[in-house]
């Protein structure tokens, strides 16, 4: 009997522990992925006047992408927590010291937390949100100083067409996509807080609300600028990215799309 439970103990304490270095390395990769790798460029400064350059998604931008990573780190210590909660309350404390912490925690995790599984969507989803920090970092040491989140052409800019910008034309928005969708799996899969507690109070579901919108907002905002961003090149470089698009056609990924 000892023997069947400190086998429980070791597979909770391996469960909690493999979850937690998951959350952390999301949380890690998206703060990554949309920190800007050089200073703000002044509003004077930014492109404007062509179709795609004065949208709402332009003047916020800076705050969306702080927004999101707030939202991702407050909602992976909450996992985090809830994870310890479950860890000590419900595995080495005696019934009568839980002081009505099991509302908390649905029943079946309580009961059957020694034998849980990382989620496979969790999986997928930190895997996608360290892909896409691999990249936008490729996109940022690519780029260089011209590397910024809003529109502008600097002096003495050049066309990069090395690195990610080799095989598509707008890599670091392929990131963006897969940061936004791998931090949505994580923070949504079965056993997260959000799933098991958040979205069951009010605020938890505004807050989950409110991240749905943000996404839908931020893509659809990029998709717009990407033609901007195109026209602007275009107008910019003239023969030299004719010969770029004529070459690397795809935007997103290769071959693709």
């Amino acid at each position: 009997m000892n023997s069947r439970v400190d086998g429980d103990d070791q597979s909770r304490l391996i469960y909690a522990s493999v979850k937690i270095v998951l959350l952390l390395l999301t949380a890690c990769s998206v703060h990554r992925s949309l920190s800007p790798p050089n200073p703000s460029v002044k509003s004077e400064e930014c492109c404007s006047g062509t179709e795609g350059t004065d949208t709402l998604f332009e003047k916020f931008v800076q705050s969306i992408t702080y927004c999101s990573k707030c939202m991702v780190w407050m909602c992976v210590w909450s996992d985090i927590v809830f994870i310890l909660v479950r860890l000590v309350l419900f595995s080495t404390l005696p019934d009568d010291l839980k002081f009505g912490w099991e509302e908390y925690v649905t029943p079946d995790a309580a009961v059957d937390v020694g034998r849980e599984r990382i989620p496979a969507v969790m999986v997928l989803g930190v895997l996608s949100a360290t892909i896409a920090a691999g990249l936008r970092m490729w996109c940022f040491n690519s780029l260089g100083p011209f590397f910024t989140f809003e529109i502008t052409i600097q002096p003495k800019h050049r066309l990069i067409t090395h690195g990610p910008y080799a095989w598509v034309r707008h890599p670091s928005y392929t990131g963006v996509y897969l940061t936004l969708v791998g931090a949505t799996l994580v923070l949504s899969s079965p056993g997260s807080w959000m799933v098991e507690y958040g979205v069951r109070t009010p605020l938890g579901f505004l807050a989950s609300a409110f991240w749905v919108v943000k996404c839908v907002f931020a893509f659809r905002g990029m998709s717009v600028r990407l033609k901007a961003e195109d026209d602007i090149l275009r107008d910019t470089f003239g023969a030299q990215w004719e010969e770029y698009a004529a070459r690397v056609p795809s935007k997103f990924l290769p071959g693709v799309v």
